[in-house]
């Protein structure tokens, strides 16, 4: 258990420059990520018996999902946000270069233009939502 933590830890701050889990239990983050795990591998009435997906509403899976997504697309903004500041605040790019994480590797491909096409906000989070969902383990 205390490895798989580790683990996780390290995956987060790569990604998004911050733990997953602190001393005192998992960080928002985490948090977030164990209730995404948990809901997507809930029974679904609508994955079994496509036509008693109404039944998964009535249940309140898809609001738990929605909520679930929602906080961690806030959570994804104030990230992306917060890097975005460090960046311009940063005057010596060379020394921060040490403390770059994927988050600052996506800004930066956005600011430079280095790809055929436009990196939105969107994207971004996409991304970050895709590699954390295949990275983290159950927190």
């Amino acid at each position: 258990m205390m490895i798989q933590a580790v683990a996780n830890n390290i995956v987060s701050r790569c990604i998004l420059g911050r733990k997953a889990e602190d001393e005192n239990g998992p960080g928002k983050f985490g948090e977030l990520s164990r209730r995404m795990l948990v809901l997507l591998t809930a029974f679904s009435f609508g994955d079994v018996f496509p036509c008693l997906a109404w039944l998964d509403v009535v249940t309140g899976l898809f609001g738990r999902i929605n909520a679930t997504f929602k906080a961690m697309d806030s959570l994804f903004d104030q990230v992306i946000e917060e890097h975005r500041i460090s960046q311009s605040n940063d005057v010596d790019h060379d020394q921060s270069a040490d403390r770059k994480d994927f988050v600052h590797i996506l800004l930066q491909l956005q600011k430079d233009g280095m790809l055929e096409i436009d990196l939105t906000q969107n994207d971004m989070k996409a991304i970050l939502l895709v590699i954390s969902r295949t990275h983290l383990k159950k927190i």
